[in-house]
Protein backbone atom coordinates (compact mmCIF):
# COMPACT_ATOMS: atom_id res chain seq x y z
CA UNK A 1 0.00 0.00 0.00
CA UNK A 2 0.66 3.77 -0.29
CA UNK A 3 1.13 5.96 2.78
CA UNK A 4 -2.10 8.15 2.72
CA UNK A 5 -2.44 9.29 6.34
CA UNK A 6 -1.84 12.82 5.16
CA UNK A 7 -3.10 13.10 1.52
CA UNK A 8 -2.94 16.94 1.46
CA UNK A 9 -4.30 18.89 -1.87
CA UNK A 10 -1.48 20.84 -0.84
CA UNK A 11 2.22 20.30 -0.90
CA UNK A 12 4.21 23.13 0.19
CA UNK A 13 3.95 26.89 0.44
CA UNK A 14 6.62 29.08 -0.76
CA UNK A 15 6.93 33.01 0.07
CA UNK A 16 8.78 35.40 -2.14
CA UNK A 17 10.92 37.86 -0.84
CA UNK A 18 11.94 41.14 -2.59
CA UNK A 19 15.65 42.83 -1.49
CA UNK A 20 15.42 45.61 0.81
CA UNK A 21 18.84 48.10 1.58
CA UNK A 22 17.16 48.93 4.52
CA UNK A 23 14.24 48.52 6.70
CA UNK A 24 12.84 50.77 9.49
CA UNK A 25 10.54 47.92 11.31
CA UNK A 26 12.00 44.62 10.52
CA UNK A 27 10.76 41.56 12.20
CA UNK A 28 13.46 38.21 11.77
CA UNK A 29 11.58 35.89 9.77
CA UNK A 30 11.79 33.18 12.70
CA UNK A 31 9.64 35.07 14.64
CA UNK A 32 7.60 36.80 12.32
CA UNK A 33 4.66 33.68 13.42
CA UNK A 34 5.08 33.50 16.91
CA UNK A 35 2.16 33.60 17.53
CA UNK A 36 1.10 29.84 14.65
CA UNK A 37 1.49 26.75 16.74
CA UNK A 38 2.96 24.65 15.29
CA UNK A 39 5.78 27.17 14.30
CA UNK A 40 6.90 26.61 10.63
CA UNK A 41 10.37 25.65 9.93
CA UNK A 42 11.59 28.28 6.99
CA UNK A 43 13.77 26.83 4.60
CA UNK A 44 15.86 28.43 2.04
CA UNK A 45 15.50 27.88 -1.73
CA UNK A 46 17.91 27.94 -4.26
CA UNK A 47 17.72 31.55 -6.72
CA UNK A 48 16.16 31.48 -9.34
CA UNK A 49 16.05 34.55 -12.06
CA UNK A 50 17.43 36.50 -9.15
CA UNK A 51 14.37 36.16 -6.92
CA UNK A 52 14.71 34.81 -3.06
CA UNK A 53 13.04 32.45 -2.12
CA UNK A 54 11.48 30.78 1.13
CA UNK A 55 9.53 27.44 2.05
CA UNK A 56 7.76 28.11 5.66
CA UNK A 57 7.70 23.65 6.18
CA UNK A 58 4.85 22.35 8.70
CA UNK A 59 2.93 19.16 9.10
CA UNK A 60 0.73 18.80 5.90
CA UNK A 61 -2.49 18.98 7.40
CA UNK A 62 -1.50 22.50 8.80
CA UNK A 63 -1.09 24.12 5.17
CA UNK A 64 -4.42 25.76 4.63
CA UNK A 65 -4.72 27.20 8.17
CA UNK A 66 -0.63 28.15 7.78
CA UNK A 67 -1.26 30.11 4.62
CA UNK A 68 -4.38 32.03 6.06
CA UNK A 69 -2.15 32.96 8.49
CA UNK A 70 0.67 34.35 6.42
CA UNK A 71 -2.03 36.11 4.19
CA UNK A 72 -3.44 38.21 7.30
CA UNK A 73 0.02 38.52 8.80
CA UNK A 74 1.53 40.45 5.38
CA UNK A 75 -1.70 42.94 5.83
CA UNK A 76 -0.23 43.78 8.95
CA UNK A 77 3.99 43.56 7.93
CA UNK A 78 6.38 42.55 5.56
CA UNK A 79 9.52 43.69 6.59
CA UNK A 80 11.60 41.14 7.94
CA UNK A 81 15.34 40.35 8.13
CA UNK A 82 16.87 37.05 7.27
CA UNK A 83 20.29 35.21 6.97
CA UNK A 84 21.55 38.91 7.67
CA UNK A 85 19.76 40.77 4.99
CA UNK A 86 16.38 42.90 4.81
CA UNK A 87 13.58 42.05 2.42
CA UNK A 88 9.91 42.48 1.69
CA UNK A 89 7.37 39.53 1.61
CA UNK A 90 6.63 40.07 -1.65
CA UNK A 91 4.11 37.20 -2.24
CA UNK A 92 3.14 33.43 -1.37
CA UNK A 93 2.79 30.45 -3.75
CA UNK A 94 0.59 27.46 -2.92
CA UNK A 95 2.52 24.47 -4.23
CA UNK A 96 -0.34 21.81 -5.61
CA UNK A 97 2.49 19.76 -7.65
CA UNK A 98 2.41 15.74 -7.21
CA UNK A 99 5.61 15.34 -8.21
CA UNK A 100 8.59 16.77 -6.84
CA UNK A 101 12.64 16.26 -8.00
CA UNK A 102 15.26 17.91 -5.26
CA UNK A 103 18.81 18.69 -5.48
CA UNK A 104 20.92 19.08 -2.33
CA UNK A 105 24.58 19.78 -2.61
CA UNK A 106 27.57 17.82 -0.86
CA UNK A 107 30.84 18.32 0.18
CA UNK A 108 32.51 15.50 0.71
CA UNK A 109 36.21 15.49 2.76
CA UNK A 110 37.15 13.10 -0.10
CA UNK A 111 36.02 11.53 -2.96
CA UNK A 112 32.53 9.83 -2.48
CA UNK A 113 32.73 6.08 -3.62
CA UNK A 114 30.52 4.85 -6.33
CA UNK A 115 29.19 2.28 -4.00
CA UNK A 116 26.74 4.63 -1.82
CA UNK A 117 23.58 3.82 -3.09
CA UNK A 118 22.22 2.08 0.03
CA UNK A 119 24.12 4.82 2.28
CA UNK A 120 21.99 7.84 0.63
CA UNK A 121 19.03 5.14 0.57
CA UNK A 122 19.37 5.04 4.30
CA UNK A 123 20.08 8.95 5.01
CA UNK A 124 16.78 9.41 3.06
CA UNK A 125 15.13 7.31 5.72
CA UNK A 126 17.15 9.06 8.07
CA UNK A 127 15.78 12.27 7.55
CA UNK A 128 12.00 10.94 7.33
CA UNK A 129 12.39 9.06 10.34
CA UNK A 130 13.49 12.77 12.11
CA UNK A 131 9.95 13.90 11.92
CA UNK A 132 7.55 10.75 11.05
CA UNK A 133 9.10 7.78 12.19
CA UNK A 134 5.64 5.61 11.15
CA UNK A 135 6.03 7.27 7.83
CA UNK A 136 9.32 5.64 7.54
CA UNK A 137 8.49 2.57 8.66
CA UNK A 138 5.36 2.13 6.28
CA UNK A 139 7.92 3.12 3.22
CA UNK A 140 9.80 0.31 3.87
CA UNK A 141 7.74 -2.65 3.37
CA UNK A 142 6.04 -1.13 0.22
CA UNK A 143 6.18 -2.60 -3.05
CA UNK A 144 6.55 0.82 -5.32
CA UNK A 145 8.38 3.04 -3.42
CA UNK A 146 7.12 6.22 -4.19
CA UNK A 147 10.87 8.05 -4.31
CA UNK A 148 13.68 7.69 -6.68
CA UNK A 149 17.32 8.40 -5.54
CA UNK A 150 20.66 9.16 -7.01
CA UNK A 151 23.62 10.65 -6.92
CA UNK A 152 24.89 13.65 -9.34
CA UNK A 153 28.72 12.87 -9.37
CA UNK A 154 31.71 15.26 -9.74
CA UNK A 155 33.79 17.66 -7.93
CA UNK A 156 30.75 18.96 -6.53
CA UNK A 157 28.21 15.96 -6.11
CA UNK A 158 24.58 16.53 -5.32
CA UNK A 159 21.60 14.14 -3.68
CA UNK A 160 18.83 13.73 -6.29
CA UNK A 161 15.87 13.33 -4.26
CA UNK A 162 12.69 12.19 -6.56
CA UNK A 163 9.38 12.24 -4.26
CA UNK A 164 6.42 10.62 -6.47
CA UNK A 165 4.16 11.40 -3.60
CA UNK A 166 3.26 14.87 -2.23
CA UNK A 167 2.51 13.96 1.48
CA UNK A 168 6.16 13.11 1.28
CA UNK A 169 7.62 16.75 0.83
CA UNK A 170 6.34 17.95 3.93
CA UNK A 171 8.20 15.34 6.22
CA UNK A 172 11.47 15.12 4.27
CA UNK A 173 12.24 18.86 3.96
CA UNK A 174 11.28 18.86 8.17
CA UNK A 175 14.05 16.38 8.71
CA UNK A 176 16.79 17.51 5.62
CA UNK A 177 15.56 21.16 7.34
CA UNK A 178 17.77 20.14 10.57
CA UNK A 179 21.09 19.04 9.02
CA UNK A 180 21.15 21.88 6.09
CA UNK A 181 24.68 23.40 6.24
CA UNK A 182 25.82 20.45 9.10
CA UNK A 183 27.82 17.39 8.41
CA UNK A 184 26.74 13.94 7.65
CA UNK A 185 28.32 10.65 7.28
CA UNK A 186 27.81 8.58 4.02
CA UNK A 187 29.56 5.89 3.53
CA UNK A 188 31.82 6.53 5.98
CA UNK A 189 32.77 9.78 4.48
CA UNK A 190 31.85 13.04 6.27
CA UNK A 191 30.13 15.52 4.26
CA UNK A 192 28.25 18.63 4.72
CA UNK A 193 24.90 19.15 3.28
CA UNK A 194 24.76 22.22 1.57
CA UNK A 195 22.07 25.45 2.81
CA UNK A 196 20.19 25.04 0.24
CA UNK A 197 17.29 23.15 -1.67
CA UNK A 198 16.91 23.44 -4.94
CA UNK A 199 13.21 22.15 -6.72
CA UNK A 200 14.83 21.72 -9.72
CA UNK A 201 11.28 19.86 -11.47
CA UNK A 202 7.98 19.31 -10.20
CA UNK A 203 4.60 18.00 -12.09
CA UNK A 204 1.07 16.61 -11.44
CA UNK A 205 -0.56 13.36 -12.45
CA UNK A 206 -3.41 14.67 -14.19
CA UNK A 207 -0.81 17.02 -16.05
CA UNK A 208 1.20 13.66 -17.40
CA UNK A 209 -1.97 11.97 -18.34
CA UNK A 210 -1.82 14.84 -20.97
CA UNK A 211 1.26 14.03 -22.93
CA UNK A 212 0.66 13.94 -26.33
CA UNK A 213 1.08 10.68 -27.94
CA UNK A 214 4.69 9.95 -29.76
CA UNK A 215 4.96 6.42 -32.26
CA UNK A 216 8.35 6.61 -31.52
CA UNK A 217 9.99 7.40 -27.54
CA UNK A 218 14.12 7.19 -26.89
CA UNK A 219 14.65 6.96 -23.85
CA UNK A 220 18.50 7.21 -22.57
CA UNK A 221 19.45 5.05 -19.54
CA UNK A 222 21.28 7.57 -17.38
CA UNK A 223 22.24 4.71 -14.78
CA UNK A 224 22.99 1.16 -14.84
CA UNK A 225 19.17 -0.41 -15.51
CA UNK A 226 17.64 -3.97 -14.78
CA UNK A 227 14.88 -6.31 -14.66
CA UNK A 228 13.67 -9.25 -12.51
CA UNK A 229 11.70 -11.52 -13.97
CA UNK A 230 11.04 -15.23 -13.08
CA UNK A 231 13.51 -14.58 -10.02
CA UNK A 232 16.76 -13.76 -12.81
CA UNK A 233 17.94 -10.52 -13.86
CA UNK A 234 17.07 -8.98 -17.29
CA UNK A 235 19.63 -6.53 -18.83
CA UNK A 236 18.41 -5.13 -21.57
CA UNK A 237 15.75 -2.56 -21.64
CA UNK A 238 12.75 -4.70 -23.56
CA UNK A 239 9.42 -2.39 -24.04
CA UNK A 240 7.46 -5.00 -22.33
CA UNK A 241 9.45 -5.00 -19.34
CA UNK A 242 9.95 -0.98 -19.40
CA UNK A 243 6.66 0.45 -19.72
CA UNK A 244 4.90 -2.81 -17.63
CA UNK A 245 7.21 -1.76 -14.67
CA UNK A 246 6.56 2.20 -15.12
CA UNK A 247 2.50 0.73 -15.50
CA UNK A 248 2.52 -0.78 -12.24
CA UNK A 249 4.50 2.08 -10.09
CA UNK A 250 1.74 4.94 -12.01
CA UNK A 251 -1.19 2.24 -10.94
CA UNK A 252 -0.29 2.65 -7.98
CA UNK A 253 0.67 6.03 -7.34
CA UNK A 254 -1.47 8.14 -9.48
CA UNK A 255 -5.62 9.09 -8.63
CA UNK A 256 -8.03 5.78 -9.09
CA UNK A 257 -8.99 7.58 -12.40
CA UNK A 258 -5.98 8.13 -14.11
CA UNK A 259 -4.47 4.14 -13.93
CA UNK A 260 -3.66 2.66 -16.77
CA UNK A 261 -5.45 -1.13 -17.48
CA UNK A 262 -3.12 -4.47 -18.00
CA UNK A 263 -2.33 -4.54 -21.57
CA UNK A 264 -0.10 -6.75 -23.74
CA UNK A 265 2.83 -4.34 -25.36
CA UNK A 266 2.84 -4.58 -29.15
CA UNK A 267 5.93 -2.45 -29.53
CA UNK A 268 9.07 -3.32 -31.05
CA UNK A 269 12.73 -1.90 -30.27
CA UNK A 270 13.66 0.43 -33.70
CA UNK A 271 17.70 1.38 -33.02
CA UNK A 272 19.68 0.93 -29.52
CA UNK A 273 23.03 1.80 -28.65
CA UNK A 274 23.86 0.13 -25.02
CA UNK A 275 26.63 -1.66 -23.05
CA UNK A 276 26.61 -3.21 -19.35
CA UNK A 277 28.16 -1.25 -16.69
CA UNK A 278 28.80 -2.63 -13.14
CA UNK A 279 26.94 -0.38 -10.60
CA UNK A 280 28.62 -1.12 -6.63
CA UNK A 281 26.68 -1.55 -4.35
CA UNK A 282 27.88 -1.57 -0.19
CA UNK A 283 27.00 -5.79 -0.37
CA UNK A 284 28.15 -6.04 -3.97
CA UNK A 285 28.05 -5.11 -7.32
CA UNK A 286 25.26 -5.41 -9.41
CA UNK A 287 25.17 -5.15 -13.22
CA UNK A 288 22.64 -2.90 -15.39
CA UNK A 289 22.53 -1.50 -19.14
CA UNK A 290 23.49 1.94 -19.98
CA UNK A 291 22.26 3.81 -22.83
CA UNK A 292 19.82 4.28 -25.25
CA UNK A 293 16.97 3.03 -26.82
CA UNK A 294 14.10 3.70 -29.60
CA UNK A 295 10.67 2.51 -29.05
CA UNK A 296 8.19 2.48 -31.56
CA UNK A 297 4.22 1.97 -31.04
CA UNK A 298 2.46 1.13 -34.07
CA UNK A 299 -0.85 0.97 -31.81
CA UNK A 300 -2.13 4.16 -31.07
CA UNK A 301 -3.59 3.65 -27.86
CA UNK A 302 -0.56 1.98 -26.52
CA UNK A 303 1.62 4.88 -27.50
CA UNK A 304 -0.35 7.22 -25.73
CA UNK A 305 -0.02 5.66 -22.40
CA UNK A 306 4.05 5.14 -23.48
CA UNK A 307 3.75 8.65 -23.73
CA UNK A 308 2.48 9.07 -20.49
CA UNK A 309 4.97 6.58 -18.66
CA UNK A 310 8.46 7.89 -20.34
CA UNK A 311 7.58 11.15 -18.59
CA UNK A 312 6.95 9.63 -15.72
CA UNK A 313 10.33 7.81 -16.08
CA UNK A 314 12.22 10.99 -15.58
CA UNK A 315 10.26 11.17 -12.05
CA UNK A 316 10.41 7.63 -11.11
CA UNK A 317 13.42 5.92 -12.36
CA UNK A 318 12.96 2.52 -14.01
CA UNK A 319 13.34 -1.25 -13.08
CA UNK A 320 15.24 -2.54 -9.91
CA UNK A 321 16.43 -0.33 -7.08
CA UNK A 322 15.56 3.12 -8.21
CA UNK A 323 16.03 4.14 -4.44
CA UNK A 324 19.51 3.26 -4.55
CA UNK A 325 20.95 5.00 -7.64
CA UNK A 326 19.89 2.84 -10.63
CA UNK A 327 17.13 3.25 -12.97
CA UNK A 328 17.86 6.64 -14.03
CA UNK A 329 16.00 7.66 -17.11
CA UNK A 330 15.69 10.64 -19.28
CA UNK A 331 13.95 11.02 -22.96
CA UNK A 332 16.72 11.75 -25.85
CA UNK A 333 15.69 14.91 -28.02
CA UNK A 334 14.14 13.62 -31.10
CA UNK A 335 16.86 14.23 -34.21
CA UNK A 336 15.31 15.10 -37.21
CA UNK A 337 18.32 13.40 -39.29
CA UNK A 338 17.93 10.32 -38.19
CA UNK A 339 14.45 9.86 -36.43
CA UNK A 340 12.45 7.79 -38.81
Amino acid sequence: MTYTKEDPKIAGLTVTLKSLQSATQSIPLTDWLLNVEPSPIWVPLARQQGVTKVMPVSEAHHYSMLMQTICQQMNWSTQIEWQGKFYELAGIEVDTQDLHILEISLSPTKPLSHSIGRAIHAQFFRWLAITNPALAQNLHHQSQLPFALSLIPGTAPKLRISLLQKALLAPLLLGLSQELGQEITLAGVNCRVGKIVNITQTHQFNRLIQALPQEVIELEFVSPTSFKKEQQIQLFPLPEMVFSSLARRWNALAPEELRFPKVQWKSLVAMYELKTKTFQMEGGAEIGSVGWVRYRFPDPEQARMASVLAEFATFAGVGRKTGMGMGQVRIREKRKSNWH
